[in-house]
């Protein structure tokens, strides 16, 4: 796949009312682990883990972007 046609499928996917709940609803039901004070240790390593999982989706979407930006000034040049 090119680096267009990347950056247009990533953007279609973030576009999507589905991908969006998805995404949102993992990240707020691993932040209710932190505030709920009942969770064991253990729990929070897990909800911890699954954060830094979904903040390394969002740096791979955003280089996608760059990339993206990259490859269009090249074009111009």
């Amino acid at each position: 796949m090119n680096i267009k046609d990347r950056a247009s499928a990533i953007r279609r996917l973030l576009e999507d009312e589905s991908f969006q709940w998805l995404f949102e609803s993992v990240k707020q039901r691993q932040v209710n682990v932190f505030t709920n004070v009942s969770s064991t240790e253990e729990q929070r390593e897990q909800a911890h883990a699954k954060l830094r999982a979904l903040s390394e989706i969002e740096i791979l979407i955003s280089s996608v972007y760059t990339d993206e930006r990259m490859y269009d000034k090249n074009q111009l040049n």
